[in-house]
């Protein structure tokens, strides 16, 4: 997948109205600038000043506050676009990966990707872009203005906004090292944290706070280091203009001096100053901004070139009845391969244990890359049927079911798509050993936390069997972590699936379970 560009869906467009307002600014900049001169001139001669420069030289200041807020506007819309996008393209991409292939990324990374990053890509195209881009219009547009009010200005001023923007283009590419550097050393901390905070009590009954402070600490000032070496060049690139102001200034009055020029004409001159050094300080902004969107933009594109799963290809059904299962030299983590044929409505243990005995469920369950015909579900190969095809066809009956937070009822119908009423999933609910939960929760409005947390093991295989049983499944794939659970909990899932006539594959943990089913 590729990695959205800044100016794709109509962002284009966007930055072209940023564009015109900013357009709008320097035009008129330059329409006060002009005022200023004649309003000036007019102070020496008697009569009242002409209301017509008054008006303009208002009028110019109104115009440059609402563009430059519309202009802001646009800006912040254009990079919350770009912000979407990649968010959109991230989760995209990552849903299509082995779902082994997600879980060994490290949450510190995910959240990095999903929030940290975020803020660069969305900076760089509301500010960064719409800054170059005034920039590049607006200091062309003042020097030219400059010239116009005359010539010996521009001939003075020139070659110092030249050197200015030299020195600003020098030490902005020296910024991009210093990123990369303060990047990596902030996803380390945060993978770092991301993996000691859960385990903090834990970590300090074992001895280990201090230690882990002090690794934390220096960690932190590494960070530290990093982040200020970057924030002075950053600021010394932003004063650059600021030294330029006061040699700009003083040739603008030398050259005005030696030229003869009248006083309304070098304030018009300073005043179109002012409309070059603002510009520069924004520019020396963009590469700050730039370096930060090279960074995530990098990052973003390597983690959406990962490989996906093949899955879903031909959109084929699976046919009534139950299952059949054929696995023919299916690769498992560990190097071997397993091979196993279940005829349909038997109930199978699965020879592979261990993380091999995971990896192999969820590749029945469509989660994982696999090669052509290793798995084939009743004739079909697994990465030929539909996604609808496997969420139905194949349901997985476990203590570790995928929970988002949310409601009880999100909880007990998620991947269900033919929902049922209210009062029947409540039935459907307590059937399968959750009274105490709907009562505990406040019903199906309840609140279940991330994850699943505050529920037990119990409790979520008894939301995984309610999901199983509203899709009436082909398949069941019976986890190892059903071996644990109580002996009320097991007797409701055996009993379903001796009612359900499917095909069941258990791991060698789900024991218990499957004896209670035959």
């Amino acid at each position: 997948m590729r990695c959205p560009g800044p100016l794709a869906n109509g962002r284009g467009r966007g930055l072209a109205r940023v564009t015109a307002l900013t357009l709008v600014q320097g035009a008129a900049a330059g329409a006060a600038a002009l005022a200023t001169r004649g309003l000036f001139e007019a102070l020496r001669a008697p009569g009242p000043l002409p209301a017509t420069l008054l008006a303009v030289l208002a009028a110019s200041g109104a115009v440059i506050a609402a563009a430059r807020v519309a202009a802001r506007v646009s800006g912040e819309r254009l990079g919350q676009s770009y912000a979407r996008d990649i968010r959109m393209a991230l989760f995209e991409h990552a849903a299509g990966m082995p779902a082994s292939d997600v879980a060994a990324r490290r949450s510190g990374y995910m959240s990095l990707r999903f929030v940290g990053d975020m803020t660069a890509f969305r900076n760089w195209l509301g500010l960064g872009l719409p800054r170059l881009i005034a920039g590049a219009v607006l200091i062309p547009l003042a020097l030219i203005v400059l010239g116009l009010l005359e010539p010996a200005f521009a001939i003075w001023t020139v070659p110092l906004v030249g050197v200015a923007l030299a020195a600003i283009t020098a030490g902005g590419l020296r910024l991009r090292p210093l990123h990369r550097r303060l990047r990596a050393r902030r996803a380390r901390i945060a993978a770092e944290m991301s993996e000691r905070m859960p385990l903090a009590p834990q970590l300090d009954r074992l001895g280990r706070r201090r230690t882990e402070r002090r690794q934390l600490d220096r960690r932190i000032d590494r960070m530290v280091a990093a982040a200020v070496a970057r924030l002075r060049l950053s600021e010394a690139l932003k004063s650059v203009p600021d030294a330029l102001a006061g040699l700009a200034a003083v040739a603008i009055l030398v050259a005005g001096a030696r030229v003869g020029a009248s006083p309304g004409t070098i304030a018009a001159g300073l005043a179109s100053l002012g409309l070059v050094l603002s510009p520069m300080r924004d520019l020396a902004s963009v590469w700050n901004l730039h370096s930060a969107w090279r960074q995530a933009a990098r990052k973003a594109e390597a983690a959406l070139a990962r490989s996906q799963r093949g899955t879903y290809a031909d959109r084929k059904r699976l046919p009534s009845g139950p299952a059949e299962i054929k696995l023919q030299g299916l690769p498992l983590p560990s190097g071997q391969a397993v091979s196993l044929h279940v005829a349909p409505g038997a109930i199978a243990v699965l020879p592979a244990r261990d993380g091999d005995g995971d990896y192999t469920l969820r590749a029945l369950a469509g989660l994982e890359n696999v090669p052509p015909d290793c798995i084939q579900l009743s004739g079909i190969c697994i990465t030929s049927l539909s996604r609808g095809a496997l969420r139905r066809g194949v349901s997985a009956v476990g203590a570790t079911p995928p929970i988002l937070q949310g409601s009880l009822r999100r909880a007990l119908t998620m991947g269900v798509t033919d929902r049922m009423p209210d009062a029947d999933l409540e039935a459907l609910a307590r059937q399968a050993g959750l009274v105490r939960t709907l009562d505990r929760l406040g019903g199906l409005d309840g609140t279940v936390r991330e994850g699943g947390r505050n529920l037990s093991g119990a409790e979520s295989a008894a939301i995984s069997l309610v999901r199983a049983r509203q899709l009436r499944p082909r398949l069941v794939l019976l986890e190892g972590t059903t071996g644990s659970l109580d002996a009320g909990m097991q007797e409701r899932i055996a009993g379903w699936l001796n009612a359900t006539g499917a095909t069941v594959l258990r791991q060698a943990g789900a024991m218990e379970v499957a004896r209670r089913a035959t």
